[in-house]
């Protein structure tokens, strides 16, 4: 037999895997802070400065601007041909002309170079922080931080946060894209259609010829863009953990809900039996009182046709008491007249006997007739009665079977929604193992941190599935 679990050891359980969950996405943003650290470091060692300030910022470009004017106005001066300054190659043959134009540098050779060289290890630093945040952030993100869905059944709750993520991710991944193309196009050429305007750039534009200078836009394009990320990854943790609270919130609703409508619908079954009861009876009932009229119906057909029978026959006897009668009189006559002949005389009390005969006979028919009417109008009445009972019975198993058909269909109803409740629990729960599993958390550090000692997480969600399919 298998050892029971206590709910109070779930729900520790519950509450630890949950905390475990809190933490790794305190983890995930110490991450996006690493970043955010980094991209910080490299922008104080890019504008030569020991604060983040944005004026001291704008200085160095200012400065890098003015080498660059003047640098342009020697070359003016000699006749060179300027070029527009948006790759590396063209800061290698500005220092080229510079060198040849110049006897002696004035300073800008030396500050163009080391600009040069700034740029470029700067860049390189900026290539190793987005790999750096593709590995420790987004990637987690992507594994991590996404919900899970299923064909069968859709949460709005889930959907809503998936599209957000799907966003999140996307715009992730166009700056990311975008910072990689201008980290390759600024050796031949940048792509300056992917610069994005912030109120910094707007700030340099007016400070700086960038049109002249495009150079001078990479850097601080590229610093908006790294921050522009790290702030959609936070909101994607924010969201992630407002997600889980939700979800939480959810299972709980979604729990009281289910049982309640598992109640009513435990009422409403037996409801529906003693309804079903009671159609049942009435249909008996109904059948019942239709037998009995049928038979009351065919007794009155049969009756009819005695009543045509007897009726026929007293006629027929009639006629013929008729016949016998005048017969009985016309030999009255001839034996007055022949003098006491015997044998005449004895075929008119023949006759005679015959009329008697045939008045008992129709006295007989006669009371035949009568019971026949008597009883034809006693089943009559019971005919009427009975199609009455009929009709009342027929109102009242219509309007019981209208009800059952009416509260079946409510039932079935009910039962889907009980049904929808459980899968939409399910899937909640499911959600929430997901999110929480050990599996998951694993993903997120840098190193296993849990044991596994829990069934893999595809077990546990088949064994809730089973669970909920035995229920149902």
């Amino acid at each position: 037999s298998q050892m029971q679990i206590k709910p109070s050891m779930l729900a520790a359980v519950r509450a630890g895997l949950q905390r475990a969950y809190y933490d790794s996405l305190e983890f995930l943003r110490t991450k996006v802070s690493e970043t955010e650290k980094d991209l910080e470091q490299i922008k104080l060692a890019f504008y030569q400065c020991d604060e983040t300030d944005e004026a001291r910022f704008e200085e160095y470009l200012v400065k890098c601007n003015e080498n660059f004017l003047s640098a342009n106005n020697v070359l003016r001066r000699k006749n060179i041909k300027l070029e527009v300054v948006d790759a590396e190659v063209r800061i290698v043959a500005l220092l080229n002309q510079l060198r040849e134009a110049f006897s002696v540098d004035e300073g800008q050779i030396a500050f163009i170079s080391e600009f040069w060289e700034n740029i470029r290890s700067t860049l390189e630093s900026m290539k190793i922080l987005i790999d750096k945040f593709k590995t420790n952030v987004l990637e987690r993100l992507r594994i991590n931080c996404l919900s899970y869905n299923s064909a069968e059944v859709h949460l709005e709750v889930s959907t809503r946060y998936t599209e957000e993520i799907s966003t999140y991710l996307s715009d992730i991944e166009k700056r990311l894209t975008d910072m990689q193309i201008l980290l390759k196009s600024w050796d031949t050429g940048i792509h300056q259609d992917l610069f994005t305007h912030t109120q910094f750039t707007e700030r340099i534009l007016v400070a700086c010829d960038l049109k002249a200078f495009p150079i001078l836009r990479l850097f601080p394009d590229l610093t908006e863009k790294a921050e522009a990320v790290c702030i959609i990854a936070r909101k994607w943790l924010e969201r992630d953990e407002a997600y889980m609270f939700e979800i939480n919130d959810y299972i709980r609703e979604t729990r009281t809900m289910t049982k309640k409508r598992a109640e009513d619908l435990k009422f409403q079954k037996e409801k529906h039996k003693k309804i079903e009861k009671a159609v049942k009876a009435a249909n008996i009932l109904l059948h019942n009182n239709r037998e009995k009229l049928e038979k009351i119906e065919s007794d009155l057909n049969l009756l009819e046709s005695t009543l045509n029978n007897y009726e026929k026959e007293k006629k027929c006897k009639h006629v013929q008491k008729q016949q016998k009668e005048s017969m009985v009189d016309f030999l009255k006559i001839t034996v007055s007249q022949t003098k006491r002949n015997y044998s005449l005389q004895m075929k008119r009390q023949k006759m005679l006997k015959q009329v008697q005969d045939l008045e008992a006979l129709l006295h007989e028919l006669e009371q035949h007739l009568v019971e026949c009417q008597s009883e034809i109008m006693e089943k009559s009445q019971m005919k009427e009665e009975l199609a009455e009972k009929v009709e009342a019975t027929e109102k009242t198993y219509g309007t019981l079977k209208s009800d059952l058909d009416k509260f079946s269909l409510n039932l079935h109803v009910l039962e889907q929604e009980v049904s929808e409740l459980s899968g939409q629990l399910l899937q909640l729960e499911i959600i929430q193992t997901f999110k929480t599993s050990p599996e998951q958390m694993d993903g997120i550090y840098d190193r296993p941190q849990s044991v596994k000692l829990a069934p893999s997480l595809k077990e546990k969600i088949k064994r809730k599935r089973k669970v909920t399919a035995q229920v149902h």
